[in-house]
C-alpha cells in the first residue's frame, strides 16, 4: 500500500483535488491533517485523519480517525501517557531545540507512537547542524519514535529547487531510523502553486537515492500503514 503520510487542505485546495493526483502516481491514499473541528466529507482516497488535540473528544468517533497532531510545546508528559493508554498516535511539530523535550516525552510514554513531522524542520541550505544530527540520533534510539520525510520543499526559498542541499538530511535520517520508521509525506498543498505534489515526490525520491524496491515501498507507504493502523 502506498500512502502519502501528510497532506492538508484549504478552501482553494479541498481534499477531493488530491484524488486524481494520487491515482496518477499509483498511491492508494493519504493521511489528512485536519486543523479544526470540521471534518471533510468522506472520500475513498483519505485513508485516515489526524486531528488537533483540542478536537480529540469531538472527532475520535469518526471512523477515519487515526491520531492527533500538536506542537511539542502543547504536549505534557501526563498527556503523552494518556495518549499511550488510549493507543492514539501523536504527530509532533518541532525543531532542533525541541529534541530534549521529545526524548522526555518518549521516555515518559514508551508505548506512545510518536512521529516527528517534517524531519523537525531543519534549514536545508546550510547543511546538517550538529544539534540536529545528534537529536535525530538520540530520537532514533527510542523504538517508539518515527519520523516523516515530509515537507521537503515547504521552506525552500530559492526556486527552481534542487535536492542537493536536502539529500544529506534525508540520508542521515535513513541511516539512523531505517526505512521501517520513516515515511514519505508531501505536505500538499502548502507550497502551491510554486511546488506541486509531483515535485514533492521527486524531491523525496532524489534525496533517498538508489534503494531496493522493498525499501522504497516501505518509505512510500508501508511504515505509514503500520504506524497509523491502516
Amino acid at each position: 500500500m502506498r500512502l502519502d503520510s501528510h497532506v492538508c487542505f484549504s478552501p482553494q485546495h479541498p481534499p477531493e483535488h488530491l484524488e486524481a493526483i494520487l491515482k496518477r502516481n499509483r498511491f492508494d491514499g493519504a493521511i489528512l491533517v485536519v486543523d479544526g473541528p470540521t471534518l471533510p466529507a468522506t472520500a475513498p482516497h483519505i485513508a485516515g485523519m489526524l486531528v488537533r488535540l483540542g478536537d480529540l473528544a469531538e472527532c475520535r468517533s469518526d471512523p477515519r480517525f487515526r491520531g492527533v497532531h500538536a506542537s511539542i510545546a502543547d504536549v505534557t508528559p501526563l498527556l503523552a501517557e494518556d495518549l499511550a493508554r488510549r493507543a492514539i498516535p501523536l504527530d509532533l511539530a518541532m525543531r532542533s531545540p525541541d529534541f530534549p523535550a521529545l526524548l522526555d516525552l518518549a521516555a515518559h510514554a514508551p508505548d506512545l507512537r510518536i512521529a516527528i513531522d517534517h524531519l523537525a524542520r531543519p534549514e536545508y541550505p546550510h547543511g546538517p547542524p550538529e544539534d540536529w544530527l545528534r537529536g535525530m540520533e538520540s530520537a532514533a534510539r527510542l523504538p517508539n519514535v518515527f519520523c516523516k520525510i515530509s515537507g521537503l520543499l515547504t521552506e525552500v526559498a530559492q526556486l527552481p529547487w534542487s535536492a542537493a542541499p536536502i539529500r544529506p538530511f534525508v540520508r542521515h535520517a535513513l541511516a539512523v531510523f531505517g526505512p521501517s520508521r520513516l515515511m514519505f509525506g508531501s505536505e500538499w498543498p502548502v507550497r502551491l502553486p510554486d511546488v506541486t505534489w509531483k515535485e514533492s515526490l521527486a524531491a523525496f525520491t532524489q534525496s533517498i537515492g538508489a534503494q531496493s524496491m522493498e525499501v522504497r515501498e516501505q518509505l512510500l507507504g508501508g511504515t505509514a500503514a503500520a504506524f497509523y493502523g491502516i
